[in-house]
């Protein structure tokens, strides 16, 4: 008995799989291209229902299985098709894309609204090449999840004088900026690679005329002493960066 119930794990497993992927191929190409809320939830529903099938080792179980997942998959590809024809259930369904930057601009309300923290966005750009977000005309966080960018023209990969003259491979370049204060909080490990101490930091507040690290968003400086600064952590200005 023990050997036929071995045989029909093995037997089930291989057949889920080919339903599974016979009704995941019924659903289209989104499922894999575009995982937005809609498709994760459509998918563990669908891996949770074939594990069911394919560790029991009672037959009737199994086919009751197999139609809850032949049902749901019919309920998705319903659903689908209203999302197609109907804005509102898709965009409650699937989300809709969220502006995080504009004009090199921090949104935080947008950020707040989509559990977007600082420290995540930054890491975002610098995969996608960019320092900081004050070279971005606009960020947008896609129902996907990913992010979709658009530099503003001064950094963009190859302006107009580049094509011209050629581009600046002189050793003397800005290089990367480095977050010294990210929400209030200082960085004492990036701020002393930066050859910088606490007096240096309490001179450049100064000199901004901010009286906290507390009003600080978002501070960094390159190698030449360049220096990024958004002093609007609680109010939110029409342009932060200085």
């Amino acid at each position: 008995m023990l050997h036929i119930h071995w045989f029909f794990i093995v037997l089930s497993s291989f057949v889920t799989f080919a339903v599974l992927l016979a009704l995941v191929r019924w659903i289209g190409s989104t499922q894999l291209t575009q995982l937005t809320y809609f498709n994760w939830v459509a998918g563990a529903a669908m891996g949770n229902m074939a594990a069911n099938m394919m560790t029991t080792t009672d037959k009737g179980t199994w086919l009751a299985s197999c139609l809850s997942l032949v049902m749901f998959t019919l309920a998705t590809i319903i659903a689908s098709y209203i999302a197609l024809k109907n804005r509102h259930f898709r965009r409650v369904t699937s989300g809709e894309p969220v502006v995080l930057i504009h004009k090199g601009a921090l949104l935080r309300e947008n950020l707040r609204k989509s559990k977007v923290n600082l420290d995540v966005l930054l890491m975002t750009l610098r995969e996608k090449g960019y320092f900081s977000y004050g070279d971005i005309e606009y960020g947008i966080l896609e129902p996907t999840g990913n992010l979709s960018i658009l530099p503003t023209e001064a950094s963009q990969s190859a302006s107009k004088e580049d094509l011209v003259k050629g581009p600046d491979l002189s050793p003397k370049g800005q290089g990367p900026y480095i977050e010294i204060v990210i929400d209030g909080e200082v960085d004492n490990d990036k701020l002393k690679s930066t050859n910088h101490d606490r007096a240096w930091l309490n001179s450049v507040l100064e000199r901004h005329q901010i009286g906290s690290l507390a009003d600080v968003l978002f501070l960094a400086v390159n190698q030449q002493g360049d220096i990024i600064l958004d002093a609007h952590r609680r109010d939110p200005p029409d342009n932060p960066l200085v």
